[in-house]
């Protein structure tokens, strides 16, 4: 449907809508719920949601009711040697998923201190709020997406303020995947900022009250202040026990100022610093590429990522993945002369030596050729 001032124009999907109400209190309807809802898609009916999603009826019922064989399992190596389990969503899937997070789950509502998963929010941004203080208490939620239920999902993301009944239904069923959010769904990482908006607002506002700084970075989450925190952690653990979820202990720190405090990946004992050992690693590659060539600083560094048969590929890719990593210091500590200086060079022997290749893939990721 189309709407335009005070007048709608339906479309084929909205037919079944229509003759339900008739024209005049169809119209009423749409009318009444842009008024509240401006930025958000009217879907009364599965006729309706099919045509938002751009498929048939058809399909979206097989979809819905085949939802498991929708779904890939692959698993992702992490840094300590362990794999994170993926589902991964068939194109047609994904196809129906990208207009849910694109159009309806930017409109819902997000707690401030929810610092990923929403539009320029960076690990800086989250770590900031713990600068300098002499407490700092560090909690991990234990199978964060996979403990998101079905029923809290279509409770708080897809309820009957925004969406019919059945439609909320179908909604989360093109979301969720055994009774829970998969972990690899485009749709997962903003459903859980959704899911978890009062928890979030309401523990902000209560850690606010007693000048204690609360954030959550995904299923990180971080409190300091300059008193300790146990009271703190005694009460969170509590109300995610009451939500269904569990603190993984073996993550949980207490930690004090006459140590390292680090917040997603920085440091804020006393101002904002990237980890000494990250620096010096990244020294030691860029010092290999300069001085003896991007294929030597590759085998050197073991980046497995970048290395095909026992040989270096992608070498224009591992440069500017090198100035990549350069940037993000630079973003966190703009004076940092060493790596100022290190980002020139690496500028210059770049066009130097891959500056056709730099085009060509620059030219490629642009246009997604």
């Amino acid at each position: 449907m189309k709407i335009d001032a005070n007048s709608v124009t339906f479309e084929p999907q909205d037919m079944a809508f229509v003759k339900k109400f008739g024209i005049l209190k169809a119209t009423e309807m749409v009318l009444d719920y842009h008024a509240e809802h401006p930025n958000l898609p009217f879907l009364y009916d599965a006729e309706q949601l099919a045509g938002f999603l751009g498929i048939s009826r058809g399909e979206l019922n097989d979809i819905v009711n085949h939802i498991q064989k929708e779904y890939k399992e692959t698993r992702l190596p992490k840094k300590d040697g362990t794999y994170r389990n993926l589902c991964v969503p068939s194109i047609r899937l994904r196809f129906c998923q990208d207009p849910i997070k694109e159009k309806i789950l930017p409109q819902l509502p997000v707690s401030k201190f929810a610092t990923a998963y929403q539009k320029g929010s960076t690990t800086r941004g989250n770590a900031e709020p713990h600068i300098g203080k002499k407490f700092l208490l560090k909690l991990d939620i234990t199978d964060f997406f996979g403990s998101i239920t079905f029923e809290q999902v279509q409770r708080t993301a897809f309820n009957t303020r925004y969406v019919s009944r059945q439609v909320g239904y179908l909604l989360t069923s093109l979301c969720c995947k055994d009774d829970s959010l998969p972990q690899g769904a485009a749709t997962s990482p903003v459903l859980s900022n959704i899911v978890m908006y009062r928890f979030d607002d309401y523990i902000g506002r209560w850690c606010s009250q007693r000048q204690i700084a609360y954030t959550r970075y995904c299923d990180d989450m971080t409190f300091s202040a300059n008193r300790p925190l146990y009271g703190v952690y005694q009460k969170v653990k509590t109300m995610l026990r009451e939500m269904g979820f569990e603190l993984n202990e073996s993550k949980t720190h207490f930690i004090g100022n006459d140590n390292r405090q680090s917040v997603t990946g920085l440091v804020v004992n006393e101002k904002l610093s990237i980890p000494s050992g990250y620096k010096r690693d990244l020294r030691q590659e860029i010092y290999y590429a300069l001085k003896f060539g991007v294929e030597d600083s590759v085998l050197h560094g073991h980046r497995s990522d970048f290395v095909e048969d026992g040989r270096p590929i992608c070498c224009p890719t591992y440069m500017l993945h090198l100035m990549g990593k350069v940037q993000y210091v630079l973003q966190i500590e703009p004076e940092n002369l060493w790596f100022k200086d290190a980002q020139k060079k690496l500028l210059a022997y770049t066009y130097e030596h891959y500056s056709e290749s730099l085009s060509y893939y620059l030219h490629f990721n642009k246009n997604g050729k």
